[in-house]
């Protein structure tokens, strides 16, 4: 008996560890620049930044809240095609290099304060 639970308890392990099908998505190796790491250029598009801000919690994807000007995915891509091809460039820039944590912000995801962002700042806006 003590045998048969031994081989059930190594099989459950086996087939509960992580295998190649597996991803980290924002918080992985390759998610705060991959130039050191050598890994992938992320798209550098003003999509690709607010997704990434949406991936880290940074941000919401949709604002529930019609009340407040929370800042969302859509108030980002406004907020980039408002700023100048120069200043949407530095943006983009910024948040894709950076980590997950350094993205957040006090009230993130649901009210971010955007005055702390320190990204958008390229943008002339805040």
């Amino acid at each position: 008996m003590k045998k048969w639970l031994s081989c059930v308890l190594l099989i459950a392990a086996a087939a509960c560890t992580a295998g190649d099908d597996t991803t980290d998505g924002a918080r992985g190796f390759c998610a705060a620049g991959g130039a050191l790491n050598q890994c992938p250029a992320s798209a550098q598009t003003p999509e690709a930044a607010c997704s990434r801000l949406v991936a880290c919690g940074a941000i919401p994807l949709n604002s529930d809240d019609n009340m407040t000007n929370a800042f969302d995915w859509a108030r980002c891509m406004n907020r980039m095609g408002r700023a100048d091809p120069t200043q949407t460039r530095l943006m983009v820039s910024c948040i894709l290099a950076s980590a997950c944590d350094q993205l957040k912000v006090p009230g993130s995801p649901d009210d971010p304060d955007t005055g702390q962002m320190h990204c958008l700042g390229f943008g002339g806006q805040r």
